[in-house]
């Protein structure tokens, strides 16, 4: 039986969180996503300096949240999750405006020119709350 005590602090821990909801939504509209498949995988000089290059793209102040990750494939969705890139790039901006203006900023600019050769494939997916 949960006691008076639990029952409030649930309740109030439930409120807090349900507070936090609507401000993650309104101020992380928009997701650039960005998969990487390294020219050369098993060059681990390049790889290295691709994700330090993608890392640094992540410090811009147009950008809310970076996340730099590899894959993983869990045991649930194997069958359904792609493996096969070697770096993924999450970036959060308030609005396709602020994307905008990360994407032509002079740091960008000299990300893809200092680096494009050190992938093979690179596929981009951007969305926007609905």
């Amino acid at each position: 039986m949960t006691s008076r005590r639990n029952f409030l602090q649930q309740a109030g821990m439930a409120t807090a969180a349900s507070s936090l909801l609507p401000n993650a939504k309104t101020s992380m509209t928009f997701v650039h996503h960005v998969l990487f498949w390294a020219k050369n995988p098993g060059n681990e000089a390049e790889k290295t300096q691709l994700l330090t290059a993608l890392k640094q793209l992540g410090t811009l102040p147009m950008i809310q949240m970076a996340h730099v990750g590899r894959p993983i494939i869990t045991e649930f969705d194997k069958g359904a999750t792609d493996g096969s890139y070697t770096f993924s790039v999450v970036l959060v901006f308030e609005n396709a405006a602020k994307e905008s203006e990360y994407l032509y900023h002079p740091l960008h600019m000299k990300f893809i020119d200092a680096n494009k050769h050190l992938w093979g494939k690179v596929q981009v997916i951007d969305s926007e709350l609905i």
